[in-house]
Parts: structure tokens; sequence; C-alpha cells
């Protein structure tokens, strides 16, 4: 049994971690009547109801509110809790099983059972417009023992399968078999504290309580909740201060005095890695001096004081302090020393430097346009001549996914435990978002999915991290100080992943 194994990294962890244009929102609701919360939502929200085609970070929390997942991380306790599954065990390193939870009801009022696990998981596997499948794709065997319990079975050990599991999302297998795929996702059934109710694409995504809901991690708070498209902050900000929202996010550094009278600002330090990604497809970034040259060249801590005025800590790794695996003695620091950028330039046969296409996708990121114009300043400054070309945040993202974007800047949310982020963009063939190919990283990363002994498996996350900081296919930037902006009709508490959730939205009395 390796049950007490998954505790020890859970308690390693716990140790590690301390429109202007759009339609208006539905009106508030009068005293006594039912509580409306509008959330306004930078330029990403969701993009299609079928839930498994995306895999963007914010649009996660999003759906989660409707349908949920086997288990999720509570920021509050620090530690994997259970959500649809009851428990879980290893009866050996490739051997996961889950007990359900029983009486629990989809919103048609179905009940919740192990048949609906497996279609789930399939359906990410399977479903030809699932954008998901990466992160569960070692999943080689999947049985329903009984009503209530579900054995996974992966091709080799997977010791954090269970964090990723915590962002794939159970569905209705009975709604799926009668209706079929495109009418079952219309209804947007699931088992969570809100019920859909409405969803006008680029505008709107509406929910409402789910009166019925007993599982109890996440109890609805408010009536009805609205999530709005703003993307632009100025606007966003106007939309607050006016009452037409109740929760912004992003809100830039020079405007948080701002944040006044009827409304507050509240900050927490968050664990979205910021980075600047070379794609292996531009020949200059197949030579590993070049990517180098490109590291040195950018001075993270003007960025992160100036640009964004004091509300980011710059990363010196691949993951922070607040991540599972970090150390501030991981080697080498190839820190900002633009004269070294220069010779490696020279060394590497670009004395003149060269030309290159740089993606900016707008819309999550605090302040990402000015961000990138100071990092193609740093790049020109040492021959590097970056052209920008901005791209609203779901165009930009399907480019990196497609492995289409030359140099781009970009972050990954919400990242605990770092194995899937480093699979996702680092190993070889696990998606086309940078493309390279680096053996020992592959090996390592190999390993420490192998690896149920906590200490084994941080040596070697260690040392993956310490070959891809030597490697430099990308630039670790940043992780923001994360400015969110909340009506004072609402006790609110922000988390460090950056999920919005009207669950944490309570209304004062």
């Amino acid at each position: 049994m390796k049950s007490r194994r998954m505790l020890a990294v859970v308690v390693a962890l716990a140790a590690l971690l301390p429109m202007a244009c759009a339609p208006a929102a539905p009106p508030q609701a009068k005293s006594g009547g039912p509580v409306v919360a509008t959330i306004a939502l930078p330029g990403v929200m969701v993009e299609s109801l079928n839930p498994y085609a995306h895999s963007t970070t914010q649009i996660y929390p999003t759906w989660k509110h409707v349908i949920e997942p086997l288990v999720d991380w509570d920021w509050s306790k620090k530690e994997l809790v259970p959500v649809l599954a009851e428990s879980w065990t290893n009866p050996d390193n490739q051997t996961w099983v889950f007990k359900l939870r029983q009486g629990v009801r989809f919103h048609d009022g179905s009940e919740f059972t192990a048949d609906d696990v497996v279609h789930s998981y399939t359906r990410i596997l399977k479903d030809p417009d699932s954008k998901q499948a990466s992160s569960i794709n070692g999943i080689d065997q999947m049985d329903v023992l009984d009503r209530y319990t579900v054995r996974i079975h992966t091709k080799t050990p997977d010791a954090a399968l269970l964090f990723r599991l915590s962002q794939r999302f159970i569905t209705s297998k009975a709604l799926y078999d009668r209706l079929g795929p495109a009418e079952a996702d219309k209804l947007a059934i699931g088992t969570g504290p809100y019920k859909f109710k409405e969803w006008v694409p680029g505008q709107r995504f509406v929910l409402e309580k789910n009166p019925d809901y007993t599982q109890g991690l996440h109890p609805p708070t408010v009536d009805q909740v609205v999530f709005r498209n703003i993307p632009e902050a100025e606007a966003a900000i106007t939309a607050l201060l006016n009452g037409e929202v109740d929760h912004i996010a992003n809100v830039p550094p020079e405007s948080a005095e701002r944040l006044t009278g009827n409304v507050r600002r509240v900050t927490t330090p968050t664990v979205n890695i910021m980075f600047l990604g070379m794609h292996a497809s531009v020949p200059q970034f197949k030579n590993k001096l070049v990517r180098q040259a490109v590291t040195y060249a950018i001075d993270k801590e003007a960025l992160t004081r100036g640009v964004l005025k004091g509300y980011a800590t710059p990363l010196d790794a691949p993951i922070g302090p607040p991540q599972y695996g970090y150390s501030a003695d991981l080697q080498p620091k190839l820190t900002y020393d633009p004269q070294k950028a220069k010779q490696l330039l020279a060394q590497a046969g670009y004395p003149n430097g060269f030309d290159v296409e740089f993606l900016v996708p707008m819309g999550q990121y605090n302040k990402v346009k000015e961000i990138a114009e100071a990092i193609a300043k740093m790049l020109g400054d040492v021959g590097i001549r970056a052209r920008i070309v901005t791209q609203d945040q779901n165009t930009g993202f399907a480019a990196i996914q497609q492995g289409k974007a030359p140099l781009y800047i970009f972050g990954r949310g919400n990242v605990i435990d770092p194995s899937e982020y480093l699979h996702q963009y680092f190993h070889t063939g696990d998606t086309k978002r940078l493309d390279y190919s680096i053996p020992e990283v592959d090996a390592a990363l190999d390993a420490e999915q192998a690896a149920f002994d906590p200490a084994e498996r941080l040596n070697l996350l260690h040392h993956a991290m310490s070959v891809l900081m030597d490697e430099a296919p990308a630039v670790w930037l940043f992780q923001y100080q994360g400015i969110e902006g909340v009506s004072n009709r609402f006790d609110y508490t922000p988390n460090p992943g950056e999920d919005i959730y009207a669950w944490d939205l309570k209304p004062r009395q």
C-alpha cells in the first residue's frame, strides 16, 4: 500500500506553502431579494460548452462552479481534499482506487456513480475537441469495481496524478448517452454548487444557486453569479467603482490606490509563473548559447520594480518559493548581464544579432504589453530585434499550443506541484508549446513521476530544473503579487492560485 507515501507528499507540500461594450449585467437585487454577484474576467472566459475543449487556467475555476473533480487543492488547509471522491489508496505504484461519495446528484436529479468518472476521463482522452488529454494520457485502464468504486491504472508510476485530477471534471454519462455530446453540452449539467443558466459567447456566463448541493466543500454563498468579459483594466475599474460588477482582477499597480469608497483592493502573492518562451523551430534558438544570451539580457528587477511597481517577485528558477520542489540553491543562476549576452551571441555566430517575432497575448496578464515592450528593449540592447505582435488571449494561446509562436510571453497558473507544468512545456513530445527534446530532462521527469518517496522525488525535480536552467529554453521572469478589487457588499479572501470563485464572495449583512 502506498497511501502512506502519498500522505507524506501532501505533508511535504503543506510545509512548503505557508466590457465597457458588453451588455450590462443583471441589476443587483434589492435588500431582501436574491443576491447577485457579478465577476469581471479580464479577457478569458468560457469559450465552448464542451468543458474539455480548453486548457486555460482562468477557465477551469469558472467551470468548477458547475462541474466538479474527484479531488481539489484546499488553499486554507494546504492539502488535497476529497470532493466527489471520498477517499483513495494506492494498492501499488501504478494503481489508484477511488471510493466515491454516495448520494451525490447531478443537476438533473440523476445519481453520480463510477460510470460517470470513467466516461469523463475517457472523453478527455478521446474527444477530438479535447485539449486536456495530455494531462492524463498516462492512464491505460479504468475499471468500475462497483457503483461507487473506480480503479485507475497507469502505464508507469505517476506520483503526481492526483494533482492533475484536481482540474479534470466529471460530467454525466447518462446525459451524454441519451442526447449525444453537442446536446448534452448545451445543458452543462454537473454536480456543483451552481447550475448553468445562460452563456453569451464573449460576453457573459450566468449561473444560479444549486439549492440541492450537499457535498459541502464549497456551498453557494450567492443566488446568482454573472461572469462578464471586460478585458480592459480601465473599463473593469470603472465598472467596479460604478457598482456594475463586484469583483475585478489584474488591477494595474498604478490604479490600486483608486479602489476606495464602496470598494477596496486585496492583494496576495500568487503561484502564477510568467516566462519568456523560445520555440525550438527558430533556428537561432536551437543554439543553447543564444538561449542563454536571451536570459542574460533580461533585467527581472527592472520589470518587477519598475513596470509592476513592486507588485511581483523575480524568479530565479522554473518555479518560485510557494511551490513544491523549489530550492534557492538550484543552479546555474543566469542573472542579468547584457555584456555576457552580447559575448554569447557573438560566440554562437550572431555578432549582429537577429530578428524574431515576439507574440504577446493580451487580456489575462497585468501590464503584459508594457512588460513585453520593456523586454523587447532589453533584447534590442544586445542585438536581438524582437518585433511585437499582439493577439487576444485565446488566439495567442492557441498559437502557443500549436507551436506557432517563435518567441512569446506567457504564464502558467495554479502551479502547486510542478510536474504537470514541467512535462507540458519541457518533456519531449508532450505538447508543441516549446518543442525541445532534452534527454536528461526527460529522464529526470519520467523518474520523478515514478517516485512515490518524497525525498527521491524532490531530488529528481531539482535535477530536471537545474538542467533546464542551464539549457534555458525559457526565461523564468516573475510571479505576480495579485491585485484584485472587490465591492464592500462582500467579504472576500483571495487565493494564491488567482482562481476566482463566487463562493469566496460572502455577502455582508
